[in-house]
């Protein structure tokens, strides 16, 4: 609990340094920010781990590499088609879903970014049950990023889907993004 709550706290105190470095128009700088600074902070806690043991937390970063992804049914999974870090091969890109290889408490970001003029109602589950909910505004190209704190075991699965059967449209071309990493055993 105090791990947790020292992380989310160098958390809030280096966003405004995510945001002030962030280049106007790129949609996913300040996810990508968060979790390098989730991935420097960590080292410096003092938890039972070894420092290799850092090398081997799970951690990925999936962008959606298509043009768009249409969701059309309630139970539509967004696919992150681009994995760009996938440590401990937790995060299958052809199915959207990450699976635990480890118990522990883990961090995720999930940011949507509407297309075509149409709102995207999404959610982040954990073992096909509700866990947080997103709403990307009805904008062309409106979006929004959902964090998420869980507990997870070892084979839980957790992961974005739609939450509505109206067709919505999900922007890629690595505007929307979704990560995890395992702050803490």
């Amino acid at each position: 609990m105090v791990l947790t709550s020292l992380v989310l706290l160098l958390l809030c105190i280096n966003v405004g340094k995510a945001l002030a470095s962030c280049n106007p128009g790129t949609t996913t700088c300040m996810t990508e920010d968060i979790l390098h600074m989730i991935m420097r902070a960590v080292p410096t806690l003092k938890d039972s781990s070894s420092k290799t043991d850092l090398k081997r937390r799970p951690t990925f970063f999936a962008s959606l590499k298509a043009s768009q992804q249409n969701l059309s049914d309630i139970k539509d999974i967004v696919k992150f088609d681009d994995a760009k870090i996938n440590i401990g091969g937790g995060y299958d890109s052809s199915t959207g879903i990450f699976t635990a290889p480890r118990n522990g408490i883990y961090i995720f970001s999930c940011t949507i970014v509407s297309s075509g003029g149409s709102d995207v109602q999404f959610q982040i589950n954990k073992n096909d049950q509700f866990y947080t909910g997103g709403y990307a505004a009805r904008t062309n190209y409106g979006g929004q990023t959902v964090y998420s704190i869980i507990e997870l075991k070892t084979g839980d699965q957790v992961y974005v889907k739609h939450r509505t059967g109206t067709v919505q449209k999900v922007s890629g071309n690595h505007h929307s993004t979704f990560s995890g990493y395992l702050l803490s055993k």
